[in-house]
């Protein structure tokens, strides 16, 4: 497995870069876990960080892997990114208002 360069914040974010890269090569989440013999509902708790110990974690490392890490850090970055703006932008507007 590799080492991951950038650390990922598990939760929905995450969660649905994974599902989006897995449909961008034309499988799905849950064609990987049932490969895999991972139960879909295992695998999720993993993504979303409710599984945070030695083998969750390394369930969601066995994940991104198989999503395709590059791609799961560029959409994660995204988002965040995204995110991070919204973010910012209500901030702004709340003080505009008050």
């Amino acid at each position: 497995m590799p080492n991951f360069r950038k650390p990922f914040q598990p939760g929905a974010i995450l969660h649905e870069v994974i599902v989006g890269a897995f449909r961008s090569a034309g499988t799905s989440f849950e064609v990987w876990c049932k490969e895999n013999g991972v139960h879909p509902s295992t695998a999720r708790t993993a993504t979303y960080g409710q599984s945070g110990g030695a083998q969750g974690r390394a369930l969601l490392k066995r994940i991104i892997s198989a999503a395709g890490e590059d791609l799961v850090t560029a959409g994660y970055s995204k988002r965040m990114i995204a995110e991070a703006s919204h973010l910012s932008e209500a901030t702004d507007d709340a003080k505009a208002s008050s």
